[in-house]
């Protein structure tokens, strides 16, 4: 019975239609350089406030399910990969286009993207749950202790650049510290006497501003270039042969396993996943010879690895309450809004909704699929849109979508200045993912640090409990004096 209301909570006119609208939205989104996921998760937020739960849950993993997988067009036809997690693709996708195989090169990509993500979706079925279980008993040290171990992973795991996303993650951490203290409700910090400043900053436009905008202004340089892609074939239909599918069904299985548990490490993304499973499957061919000039491998080993980060990154976000990375926070987000805590208490408390979610998560990697092998060569098209005519309407949305969340003038205003820290982090290499990381579990990261010092009477009282909160703690701290103490060693050798 519970298995029939979790269907008729998703299959039913609305969700379908909007997850459709979503995989639509997603995929516009993804194709498009310049776009991406996060950035189309962040346009449709304050439309969410309008919707249910499931309604809402329905329209965001239809975006980014769609978002992941929409990269993948621009990556084969163009050599320019519509999002970071189709870099990879680009490796044999285009070469294949210039032997004028377009057509099976994005039908390669289309199945292995819905297998990845399926894949994926099977393990956070299966994991989400007895992980949410395992902390059930966690309290306010064990949850400080866990968030505090995804932003030292966010920041310790991007290689070159670990001083600038440690900076970043700070910065994200001390403008969430702006507004009424947590838990007492009587400090006032940062607020300069301004009044609008009491509430902090909305999550919204912190998103929207450090996310969306930059990337826009960031792009306008290209803006009058001019994309001509290649010609296909007209097909109605855009599926593999039987026969290749089982020739690298043991390339998707490993992209896939690779891409979940590098989807469930927070920060890594979808671009690490397939250069990583592409390096793999090429390490362990038979013909690493041929990776690089149009072998299908390379196309099913990076494309099944970056879509099946999705479910990966759902893991630690549905039964920990820890984002996996830069959408699943904003999706955190969104749920927040709509009044539901992400975490063990979600699955134990609303375990209907635990499970429709993860229902929505099969339907659209489903409708992903049926929508691209359909509409492949129409998507195609789409990379002609001109930037001078998409970029004004997005940047117009944006500011309406903010204005609305709370009908004030002053976060339109915050939204300028969010753009300007965004633009400014990004012109400088600083990494954006621990600033909206640390954005989202900033609340959290107070929160539960004061309740557990009132708790243990102390900061040391803390550190002196025999838990799993004092192990993540300890290991937040080790991870990247490890790295770092290694980085110093690898360049004195490197000088000697």
């Amino acid at each position: 019975m519970d298995f029939l209301n979790i269907v008729a909570n998703v299959i039913n006119p609305q969700c379908i239609l909007l997850i459709i609208v979503g995989v639509v939205i997603g995929n516009v989104f993804g194709c498009i350089p310049g776009l991406n996921g996060p950035i189309a998760v962040a346009l449709v937020l304050p439309i969410t406030f309008t919707l249910d739960v499931i309604p809402s849950m329905a329209l965001i993993m239809g975006i980014y399910m769609g978002s992941i997988s929409g990269g993948l067009v621009s990556a084969i036809l163009l050599k320019i990969p519509g999002t970071a997690a189709s870099v990879a693709t680009t490796f044999d996708g285009y070469p294949m286009t210039q032997k004028g195989r377009a057509t099976d090169a994005l039908s390669y990509g289309a199945f292995a993207s819905v297998f990845g993500g399926l894949f994926s979706a099977i393990v956070l079925l299966l994991l989400a749950p007895v992980l949410a279980k395992m902390a059930i008993g966690f309290g306010p040290w064990e949850y400080f202790g866990t968030a505090v171990l995804a932003l030292s992973l966010v920041c310790s795991l991007l290689s070159g650049k670990r001083i600038k996303a440690f900076i970043a993650m700070m910065l994200g951490l001390l403008l969430k510290m702006v507004g009424m203290s947590p838990v007492d409700s009587v400090a006032l910090r940062y607020t300069f006497g301004n009044a609008m400043l009491e509430n902090g900053f909305d999550l919204v436009v912190i998103i929207i501003g450090i996310f969306a905008l930059p990337e826009i202004i960031y792009n306008i340089g290209t803006i009058h270039e001019k994309v001509v892609p290649a010609k296909i074939e007209k097909r109605i239909f855009f599926i593999p042969k039987l026969h290749e599918i089982k020739e690298n069904f043991l390339v998707m299985v490993q992209g896939s396993i690779i891409g979940t548990v590098i989807g469930i490490l927070p920060g890594m993304g979808g671009g690490a996943a397939s250069l990583i499973s592409y390096e793999q499957a090429k390490r362990t061919s038979k013909h690493p010879e041929k990776f690089g000039t149009g072998y299908e491998p390379g196309i099913f080993s990076c494309e099944s690895a970056n879509n099946a980060t999705s479910g990966g990154a759902l893991v630690p976000m549905l039964a920990l309450g820890v984002p996996g990375d830069t959408v699943t926070a904003i999706i955190m987000g969104a749920i927040a809004m709509q009044g539901i805590t992400a975490g063990p208490m979600l699955s134990m408390g609303q375990p209907e909704l635990f499970k429709t979610i993860i229902f929505i998560v099969f339907v659209a990697n489903i409708a992903m699929y049926l929508f691209q092998i359909s509409t492949i060569r129409f998507m195609a098209q789409i990379i002609k849109v001109p930037k001078y005519l998409l970029f004004p309407i997005i940047a117009v949305f944006c500011a309406i979508g903010v204005i609305s969340i709370r009908n004030s003038m002053f976060d339109l205003f915050s939204l300028f200045l969010f753009i300007v820290i965004g633009y400014v982090l990004d012109k400088n290499g600083y990494p954006l993912s621990p600033f909206i990381l640390a954005s989202v579990l900033g609340t959290n990261v107070e929160t539960n640090l004061r309740r557990s010092i009132m708790y243990y009477n102390s900061f040391g009282g803390c550190l002196k409990q025999v838990s799993i909160g004092t192990l993540f703690f300890g290991l937040a701290v080790i991870i990247p004096a490890v790295l770092a103490i290694l980085n110093i060693v690898r360049k004195k050798k490197a000088d000697s």
